[in-house]
């Protein structure tokens, strides 16, 4: 196993560190040089690579059971395995260190770790400025400590959130496993679980619509000709159209997603947050809207979400929280949904 150590970078929320401090040892180069199976039947077959990172800066069963990614399944020995676009992927926590496997093999294990837990936000400074904000923030994070937002490929994330329209996570996320495993390449077969890509969004895009069969046994009903819509829309802007708006400001790149058809609001702030990087982003569904009147009572005068509405939670949300605010926002959903027993 190749070892690396994290540390959590220095500084407060005003202006943290952009890139993950995560280095590799020199054990990792072994790693990289390591013989791979040609063809793995079990996740023990694949090298693991080893990460120091203390639970309290990151838990794998908060992060990747809060809702944000669909994908992920714990395994009985405490292990989560999953599928990130086109890659099975295997964590566990033992002690300190975390291990990590994936086929097909990453080329950089510590820099994709890094990236996808989102390893450049300093945990530590963000719950001391989120302690003060509100009690119920306060209470997530004594629940949850470790809870990370997560850097997920954008367009995965695009078409995930395309069937979360009127929807549930347990839902969603079947729907995803039914289109990958109709649709998506096999990757591997590993301790008996088949495991496939995320389908291509040309793919999508080529849906015959409507298909009972497919309505029935993904759950999505209208929904797939909501995601139909958008990954048509997707491939006419071109690729490299949605990484590229990474480097545009929140308020222009949230712009360009709601200009797909079938992206609202709350989907492009999915995408801008859990895509893109845009921590300021902030996803208002029911539980987010019910809190928002909670939190801000007569700030807030309507008793529907419209547009305009939206737009003001949103900004309150900032307001209050600053520019992490859509970790708050997670934060908070994930504690409503335990509080409500809609969470696991």
């Amino acid at each position: 196993m190749s070892s690396s150590r994290w540390s959590p970078p220095p500084g407060r929320l005003q202006s943290p560190p952009r890139t993950s401090s995560l280095r590799s040892s020199p054990s990792n180069k072994g790693f990289q040089l390591a013989l791979w199976p040609e063809d793995p039947a079990r996740w023990d077959d694949l090298p693991a690579a080893r990460f120091e990172v203390p639970p309290d800066e990151l838990s794998l069963d908060f992060s990747l059971n809060c809702g944000q990614a669909f994908r992920w399944h714990r395994l009985a020995d405490g292990a989560w395995a999953g599928v990130v676009w086109d890659r099975a992927v295997w964590v566990r926590r033992s002690g300190r260190f975390i291990e990590l496997r994936a086929w097909p093999p990453l080329p950089d294990p510590a820099g994709w770790f890094a990236a996808y837990f989102r390893l450049d936000v300093n945990l530590k400074a963000l719950y001391v400025d989120f302690e003060e904000a509100h009690p119920h923030l306060a209470e997530a994070i004594r629940l949850f400590p470790g809870l990370r937002v997560l850097g997920q490929p954008p367009v995965e994330v695009l078409l995930s959130y395309a069937l979360s329209v009127s929807n549930s996570v347990p839902r969603i996320a079947r729907a995803i496993e039914v289109l990958s495993r109709r649709f998506g390449q096999h990757i591997a077969t590993l301790d008996g679980v088949d495991y496939y890509a995320f389908p291509p969004a040309d793919v999508l895009a080529g849906l015959s619509l409507p298909d009972p069969g497919l309505a029935a046994a993904t759950g999505a009903g209208w929904r797939l000709e909501n995601l139909k819509r958008v990954a048509g829309a997707l491939i006419a802007r071109g690729e490299g159209w949605l990484a590229g708006l990474k480097g545009r400001p929140y308020e222009e790149a949230h712009a360009e997603l709601t200009g797909l058809p079938g992206v609202g609001p709350k989907i492009a702030d999915c995408v801008c947050l859990f895509g893109l990087g845009f921590d300021e982003a902030v996803p208002v569904d029911t539980h987010i809207w019910a809190l928002a009147r909670e939190l801000f009572g007569a700030a807030i005068p309507a008793r529907t979400l419209t547009p305009a509405t939206y737009r003001l939670v949103s900004r309150l949300y900032r307001e209050r929280f600053g520019r992490y605010a859509g970790w708050a926002q997670e934060y908070l959903y994930h504690w409503r949904r335990v509080r409500l027993g809609r969470a696991g």
